[in-house]
């Protein structure tokens, strides 16, 4: 068993732009999440309980999971950038995993579908 905190994106919200593809639209709700967790994460340190591994994100859009963990930065990702580098960041240090999980076993979207 993981001691890793596993979070799941239970909420959906509109966003304030439009969003060009279901791909930046998936990886803005995952930045919404990031921020999130990194919220928890502090307050729960500010408690005096580090977490030993990083926080787990699941998201069921491949592409999105592609651009948190890939360093490289493509043409068609330059108007979501910030949105990119504090995911990568966070990513980097080792506080949050951002891993696919296939539709059929997001239970977040089980009302949508």
């Amino acid at each position: 068993m993981s001691t890793s905190v596993t979070t799941w994106c239970l909420g959906s919200k509109c966003q304030a732009t439009v969003s060009r593809s279901s791909a930046e639209a998936e990886y803005r709700a995952v930045t919404h999440v990031v921020a999130e967790c990194c919220w928890l994460r502090r307050l729960i340190l500010e408690l005096h309980c580090p977490l030993p591994s990083a926080t787990i994100v699941f998201c069921d859009n491949a592409s999105a999971v592609y651009m948190a963990c890939n360093p490289v930065q493509h043409r068609r990702t330059k108007h979501i950038e910030i949105d990119i580098h504090f995911v990568r960041e966070k990513v980097s240090l080792d506080q949050i995993r951002v891993l696919h999980v296939p539709s059929s076993q997001q239970f977040a979207d089980i009302m949508t579908k």
